[in-house]
């Protein structure tokens, strides 16, 4: 008896079908490699929401299997074309419609004027102008270039930046932040670091570095114009709890400050970057007592360092934006879709349990700074207490015996338009007077609280 033979275009669905199930069984696997073997927590909830797509999926197309050859031609044929359109608008998003471009797009509408040039384009212009200039270089991005999965397999862990350069950061305003680097390649004039007191010391993220407005216009600037005291900037832009205590560690019990204030930014401190931070052993390190890598003593070997990184990494279609681009990073960014639960863990706890016991243990005083994200205010939130856990949060940290100043709540809440101190009302850092009015209300609010 002869054979039926099937069309191709059913064998083109029968290889299609088993194309999407061995994708399924690889997320599976992937997601599992991710959360246990390399981050060691299988109760992730992100990672409990990839389970589940996997295992959907899988069940999903092994169906598919069993139906009618036309009923399989006519389901590959429609993923088929739901696939490419997704894909067609992540590209457009991330080619077209970068953060920035809407700014810019705003900008125009509004008839204010926007820098639309690259950050590699306005180095460039600087550097035929005669100006020692570098890109900004933060801390977790040094994660992603260097193996720190073993103390000993990378030594060096910078956690400043390139000393005394001027420093292109970023432009969300119109114009590029550009500011000169202190000896330690912080964002502050160097005069700070020879003054015998200190007055106040920030910690921190992108929020407490200063972007992206003005030299000046950064909370410590304010602050410093406001007091007459002497302030030290150490924030750099994705900073997580762990970094912010080697950075405190490193750089700050040197300066012996009398106020120390911790910025915690609700968009990302939990949900993504202590996550990252707590596999990097070199940082966990900086759990114990008297563990430090002497980076005051070795700014020399930080700077070629990171002038090395950065001639390694400038410019160009890496890797990594592939990879955001097969997981429709940008297009779910701009849905809103890429937020991810925040979780109160021990060592969150542990974190900063330490920081307060070494400022106290100089005799300096912490405090702890909430910071809101755009999306608290651009939506509706029915609740602001249980938005991003703000109420499990600070009541966390009120119990370790560490003051709290709100900004949510001491000023934001009160303000009939929170939006407007967000460039162009689009999601992203505060603007410069933004960051002025929560320079002024922390100063009054630790005012208060030292009155207490």
């Amino acid at each position: 008896m002869v054979g039926v033979v099937l069309p191709k275009r059913f064998w083109y669905a029968k290889i299609m079908i088993s194309l999407f199930l061995i994708g399924f069984l690889f997320f599976l696997a992937y997601s599992y490699w991710r959360a246990v073997l390399i981050g060691g927590d299988y109760e992730n909830t992100i990672f409990q929401k990839y389970y589940l797509i996997a295992v959907v999926g899988i069940v999903f197309w092994s169906a598919v299997l069993c139906l009618r050859n036309e009923m399989q031609l006519t389901i590959v044929l429609m993923t088929k074309s739901i696939v490419f359109a997704f894909y067609l608008m992540e590209g457009l998003v991330f080619m077209l419609f970068p953060l920035s471009t809407l700014q810019a797009l705003t900008a125009k509408n509004t008839g204010v004027y926007f820098d639309t040039r690259s950050k590699q384009e306005v180095i460039k212009t600087l550097q035929d102008q005669g100006v020692d200039v570098v890109t900004s270089v933060h801390p977790w991005a040094l994660f992603k270039a260097h193996d720190f999965s073993e103390p000993k397999k990378e030594t060096l862990l910078p956690l400043g930046g390139i000393a005394n350069k001027t420093v292109v950061h970023c432009n969300e305003s119109g114009k590029y932040a550009v500011y000169k680097s202190d000896r330690f390649g912080f964002n502050n004039p160097d005069f700070v670091w020879e003054q015998k007191v200190v007055d106040w010391l920030l910690v921190g993220d992108s929020f407490v570095h200063g972007a992206c407005v003005p030299e000046g216009s950064d909370i410590a600037s304010q602050i410093r114009l406001k007091t007459g005291g002497n302030v030290i900037n150490l924030g750099s832009g994705g900073n997580g709890p762990l970094t912010e205590l080697a950075t405190l560690t490193e750089y700050a019990e040197g300066q012996k400050p009398k106020r120390v204030l911790w910025f915690y930014y609700e968009g990302n401190d939990l949900a993504r970057n202590l996550k990252k931070e707590k596999k990097v052993l070199l940082l966990r390190q900086y759990l114990g007592h008297g563990f430090s890598q002497r980076l005051r003593e070795r700014q020399p070997e930080i700077d070629a360092w990171l002038l090395d990184y950065i001639a390694q990494n400038e410019g160009g279609f890496k890797l990594e934006d592939f990879g955001k681009i097969l997981r429709l990073f940008h297009l779910r960014q701009r849905l809103g879709l890429t937020r991810i639960a925040i979780d109160v863990e021990p060592l969150f706890v542990e974190i900063m349990n330490h920081a307060r016991d070494r400022v106290r243990k100089w005799g300096g005083e912490l405090y702890f700074v909430y910071v809101p994200e755009f999306s608290r205010y651009s939506g509706v939130v029915e609740d602001h207490d249980d938005y991003r856990k703000r109420k499990v949060v600070i009541d966390t940290v009120k119990a370790l015996g560490i003051s709290v100043v709100d900004l949510h709540q001491d000023f934001f809440s009160s303000h009939a338009d929170p939006v407007s101190f967000f460039p162009f009302r689009v999601n992203g850092h505060y603007t410069a007077e933004g960051y002025q009015h929560l320079a002024n209300t922390i100063v009054s609010q630790i005012k208060t609280l030292s009155l207490q």
